[in-house]
């Protein structure tokens, strides 16, 4: 598949078409270099991307509509750089009216990742929400990440960023406690299940 071809899928599985053309631009530009950062990802698997989240949403032809394509057309070609370097343009559905430094969510402060005011985020029905998970499905979930706390007894928020979300978690169990730093907070229990 021609590089281009592929955006025509991604653009509108990340976000709608309905939305501003020059978001949508932006969405084509940061999809891109995405795309090709991500190159090589699934090599031991025969194929560079894969269609989900994990590298982006492709939807394929069947989700190509004239206005995202529109839009990577009008950017054919046009990439971000930091320092005359290709940057990972990480993009989101909602950041609760602010986004994160980058450090706050892995470990390199990138000067190109850092905390800003987004008042668009607000008023998006996913800028504030909540997910239960009982005793044995949190089980499960570490379970299934390597990590085994026995009976879960507490989860504990040790340490927030300055924007107030949890950087560290403590899992209170009942054969040992174990911090999880960071992102892998959300790998275990993401929300995309």
């Amino acid at each position: 598949l021609p590089f281009e071809q592929y955006l025509y899928g991604v653009v509108p599985s990340e976000m709608p078409s309905s939305w501003n053309m020059e978001a949508l631009k932006a969405q084509a530009v940061a999809a891109r270099n995405y795309a090709l950062l991500g190159f090589g990802k699934h090599a031991a698997d025969g194929f560079d991307v894969c269609n989900t989240s994990h590298c982006q949403v492709y939807g394929g032809l069947s989700c190509e509509n004239t206005r995202a394509n529109q839009a990577v057309d009008e950017t054919n070609g046009k990439l971000v750089l930091y320092n005359d370097q290709l940057i990972t343009t990480y993009f989101h559905s909602s950041s609760g009216g602010r986004t994160e430094n980058s450090e706050n969510i892995w470990s390199a402060a990138l000067p190109y990742l850092v905390s800003v005011d987004d008042k668009y985020g607000l008023g998006s029905p996913y800028d504030n929400w909540t997910k239960s998970y009982s005793s044995s499905e949190i089980k499960t979930k570490l379970i299934n990440s390597g990590i085994d706390v026995g009976e879960i007894l507490d989860l504990v928020p040790l340490e927030y960023s300055a924007n107030g979300r949890v950087t560290v978690l403590e899992v209170r169990g009942t054969k040992k406690n174990e911090k999880l730093v960071k992102e892998k907070v959300r790998s275990i229990f993401g929300t995309s299940d």
